[in-house]
């Protein structure tokens, strides 16, 4: 017969056993996989001012994706939580339109302007603001992209950005000259996310111009004086490989084709994006290969 010290005893060696057991296997499951972490998706950026999100909407040339909501809508904040700030809402748009939320006490006007009378009411719209689709009350995911998706392809699809290259330009003119100014200027790295952030932390932060930083032919901007400061010591580190070029596409063809924040790893040290999950499917079946590319000197054409 045990005494209650001895069962006491043998019941917390028991347990030991269990807990230690049980800590270890983490590590030794981590252990076996290869060093390659997909990174999340960043959610959408919310805009809460009309105006604010119209004005970027215009210089952005992309159309605006508005929700009418109000503090005691009880949809409204279901739809936000289940939909709206989602990465899977993030994933199908991208940066393809400017995002606001419109509170309807706030802003009547606005309300007013769209004859928004329900709640929940979801509009996709130009940049001078014509409706170009509607949704009213609570909408799923399915629904919500089914609707507002491809009315934001077909107008992106009607309204290609500019080429700064203008067929009528003469070699030498000085309108050849300011195009070739424009085209030397750098892309938004990250598409304007802090790489400190996503580094240090693992979560999407938008950066501020106010703490800007060039490396090569991208800018990148960081969330504070203090991360400018880290990145400007090491930009190596932080920034992605390849300037963010897709190193697969590199590999295959000798093309510079963009990556995107939507398909984006942590491997060996290093971020790398992908223009598509196509191509990030194969940089994770063998990453070494593919970063030894990485690694060597930027060349090929856009």
């Amino acid at each position: 017969m045990w005494t209650i010290a001895a069962r006491h005893r043998f019941w917390l060696a028991a347990w030991s056993v269990v807990a230690v057991t049980t800590l270890l296997a983490p590590q030794v499951a981590s252990a076996s996989k290869r060093d390659a972490r997909v990174v999340a998706q960043p959610r959408l950026v919310w805009h809460k001012s009309f105006a604010t999100a119209q004005a970027e909407a215009r210089r952005r040339g992309v159309p605006l994706l508005i929700h009418f909501h109000a503090s005691w809508c009880g949809p409204c904040r279901r739809m936000e939580r289940d939909v709206l700030d989602t990465r899977a809402l993030a994933g199908k748009l991208g940066t393809t339109v400017v995002a606001v939320k419109v509170d309807t006490d706030r802003e009547p006007a606005v309300t007013a302007r769209f004859r928004v009378r329900i709640l929940p009411t979801d509009l996709v719209a130009t940049p001078d603001g014509k409706e170009l689709a509607r949704t009213q009350g609570y909408q799923g995911l399915r629904g919500y992209v089914a609707k507002m998706v491809p009315t934001i392809t077909r107008y992106l699809a009607a309204h290609p950005r500019k080429n700064n290259v203008g067929n009528k330009s003469k070699v030498g003119s000085r309108s050849e000259k300011k195009v070739a100014v424009r085209n030397l200027q750098p892309r938004l790295g990250l598409s304007g996310f802090s790489p400190v952030t996503l580094w240090m932390q693992k979560r999407w932060q938008r950066g501020d111009k106010k703490f800007a930083c060039r490396v090569g032919g991208e800018i990148y901007y960081l969330a504070s004086a203090r991360e400018l400061e880290q990145f400007r010591g090491d930009p190596s580190h932080f920034a992605p490989r390849l300037g963010g070029d897709d190193v697969v596409h590199r590999l295959d063809s000798g093309r510079r084709v963009a990556g995107s924040i939507r398909h984006a790893v942590f491997y060996d040290g290093g971020l790398y994006l992908f223009g598509d999950a196509t191509t990030l499917a194969r940089f994770l079946k063998s990453p070494t290969r593919f970063a030894i590319t990485a690694s060597r000197p930027a060349i090929g054409k856009r």
